[in-house]
């Protein structure tokens, strides 16, 4: 097949530096495979598709929306100029974003043309909620939102029964082909609609802030209504550890700095469990987990913030 998909989610991000060192020529990396904002080797045919590094994110597209554009653009004209040509595409998620790009390289000729209404709509929604974190009060009446709840749904199930934990590449690779299904579906204007689901437990709460467990897909909307504009989001593992995900709304919530807490947080926290990610959404669940449980995390990012005297204005 000119196209093959390798998911690796036990891989740890790699640096642009390693990718375009260890990965063969006409290799495309989305959304958090390589640590590093989006970037592109036109003559040695290399390309990153990211949002979770670099500029401000409010200033990028999600990665999906990245891919969707250089494909209209030409960039797999210019990968396989005779068609024959094998592209590598690499991804370490099954998330909502991956699963745009996934059906974007699926099926190139879907997206090909930027003027298609069902799908703008999709990749609209979901670049809105990605880039901020989920942390968006929408109207729950709006048709999109439920439409969306629908095609991501395979997506959602396995990652609040644990499923996804394991790490295992053919249940990711599973959850988005049957994404894209849906988003076939959806896009033939045979869409679905789900409830929408916005079940969490605050667990500490902070200013503005505080460490939760969701329990449903639209979580992340619940607490922006209720003026939370940062949150810690706990997943417990088997074995006592924690798999944890930080968030805040946009760079402007400069009184909760995500890379520094999880700097900060990084200093009890073993080697291969160390947080990362960007200045919007960082998280742990590239590691063995924290051994650390929610009231201790509460508690240290709590005093790091009352050390710098960072409130809410």
């Amino acid at each position: 097949m000119p196209i093959q998909f390798h998911m690796e989610p036990k891989r740890r991000p790699m640096s642009w530096e390693a990718f375009c060192k260890e990965m063969p020529p006409r290799s495309i990396a989305v959304d958090g495979f390589v640590h590093g904002p989006p970037r592109n080797d036109y003559q040695k045919l290399y390309f990153n598709f990211d949002h979770h590094d670099g500029p401000p994110r409010g200033a990028m597209l999600c990665s999906g929306r990245q891919v969707r554009e250089a494909i209209h653009d030409g960039l797999l004209d210019l990968l396989m100029p005779t068609g024959t040509e094998v592209v590598h595409i690499w991804m370490n998620d099954c998330d909502p974003d991956v699963a745009l790009c996934y059906f974007c390289l699926m099926q190139p000729w879907s997206v090909e043309n930027l003027v298609n209404p069902a799908l703008n709509r999709l990749f609209g929604h979901i670049d809105l909620m990605d880039k901020r974190s989920g942390l968006v009060d929408m109207h729950r009446g709006i048709p999109i939102v439920g439409q969306a709840a629908w095609v991501m749904q395979p997506y959602w199930e396995a990652r609040f029964s644990g499923a996804l934990d394991q790490k295992d590449p053919g249940l990711h690779m599973s959850v988005l082909e049957s994404i894209r299904a849906r988003i076939n579906d959806f896009s033939a204007a045979r869409p679905q609609s789900l409830p929408i689901d916005e079940r969490y437990d605050s667990l500490h709460e902070g200013a503005r802030w505080a460490v939760v467990r969701e329990h449903g897909p639209h979580a992340r909307m619940a607490m922006a209504r209720r003026g939370l504009r940062g949150f810690v989001s706990v997943r417990p593992l088997a074995g006592g550890k924690f798999y944890y995900t930080l968030c805040r709304y946009s760079a402007s919530i400069y009184w909760f700095p995500l890379p520094e807490i999880a700097a900060h947080l990084n200093k009890g926290e073993p080697a291969d469990g160390q947080f990362g990610g960007g200045d919007i959404v960082m998280g742990n669940a590239r590691g063995p987990g924290s051994p650390r449980g929610p009231k201790e995390i509460f508690e240290a990012i709590s005093a790091f913030l009352a050390q710098k005297n960072l409130t809410p204005p």
